[in-house]
């Protein structure tokens, strides 16, 4: 359900900045829903980490052995990044910006930690994990200092041509997500309270806040600074609290069961929401610009509020038609676990 939480997040971040007029889009509107937005890519990094873990768990304990689970992290994880590329061609490409193809967003970034990661979540000891996110966090505040050449360091510490989401220090929050994920397989192994398990990780937000006041905001080089890790790790322990103590009924799990759905087609809707809500919308005249070089569109606030609640309720709808299709069709639904 977090996930789902974490794409809602994207969704209303780029909508508004791809759709708003460029006053409301550089204004108090465009600002907050930006500030909204920066929490989005942070959750599921943190997300993957905890999968990762769980999916371990699961695929050990069906008898695979290390290298075949290993295996199946390192073929999800490339997949995922060529899913990347895919849309920097597909979406952003305009005939000319070759040098975007290349561009280093959020795929290629989650792809490459499941790489990177998976051998670790299978063989590291599990007090490794809170080393590796300090090494991270902490260390990948001064990665500009590396001197990398071409795309490497495009791909390290998010030298040119283009990259939003460089591997440092954007991995710090996988491992965050591995300890969480040993938590709950602790519990689902030998169903250790629960409800002790959310308040352990919402206690560690709150160390996280506190930490944030005695951290130099302008500590790091790029987006995420250690300040923006710990405030963010603070808002993704209290939002899965929440999301917690909302499902505990049966009215608040019927209530936010449709972001549960989106939480499971993740992938499938952040490439359609890209194909629609920028790329088509750009050939009909609904944005303006281009992603990367600053973009606009042609919107109100109100009016793409508006055009965000239907966008959204579409996706939904996308999301229910194909979760059906699959559940009644094994052939696509096979293929969709492999390239979704």
């Amino acid at each position: 359900m977090l996930r789902g939480v974490g794409l809602l997040l994207m969704v209303v971040d780029h909508s508004y900045d791809w759709w708003l007029v460029k006053a409301d889009n550089v204004g108090t509107w465009g600002n907050a829903t930006e500030f909204i937005g920066t929490l989005a890519a942070p959750t599921f990094f943190v997300l993957v980490g905890v999968s990762m873990s769980l999916a371990t768990d699961s695929y050990l304990t069906r008898g695979m052995t290390p290298w075949e689970t290993i295996g199946l992290f390192t073929r999800r994880g490339l997949t995922i990044g060529l899913w990347g590329y895919a849309v920097n061609l597909l979406v952003f490409f305009e005939g000319n910006n070759w040098r975007d193809l290349l561009a280093f967003d959020v795929l290629q970034c989650i792809g490459l930690s499941m790489v990177l990661f998976g051998p670790l979540a299978v063989v590291a000891p599990n007090w490794t994990y809170p080393l590796l996110a300090l090494a991270a966090g902490w260390g990948g505040q001064f990665a500009d200092r590396l001197e990398l050449s071409s795309y490497l360091g495009t791909i390290i510490n998010g030298s040119p041509p283009i990259a939003y989401f460089p591997l440092l220090p954007w991995l710090c929050f996988v491992p965050l997500g591995m300890v969480w994920g040993l938590a709950l397989v602790r519990w689902r192994e030998h169903r250790v309270n629960l409800n002790r398990t959310t308040i352990g990780l919402l206690l560690s937000g709150v160390i996280a806040l506190i930490a944030t006041t005695y951290v130099d905001p302008g500590l790091g080089y790029r987006h995420p600074y250690l300040i923006s890790v710990l405030f963010d790790w603070t808002v993704i322990t209290i939002l899965n609290s929440l999301l917690y103590a909302s499902c505990l009924t049966l009215s608040g799990r019927l209530a936010l069961g449709w972001l549960r759905d989106m939480g499971q087609e993740t992938l499938l809707l952040y490439i359609v929401h890209h194909l629609v809500g920028f790329r088509f919308f750009r050939l009909i005249g609904w944005v303006k610009g281009r992603s990367w070089r600053g973009q606009f569109g042609t919107m109100g606030v109100r009016q793409a509020t508006l055009l965000l609640l239907g966008f959204v309720g579409i996706l939904y709808l996308i999301t229910r038609v194909w979760m059906d299709w699959k559940s009644k069709n094994p052939v696509i639904r096979k293929v969709s676990d492999a390239l979704l």
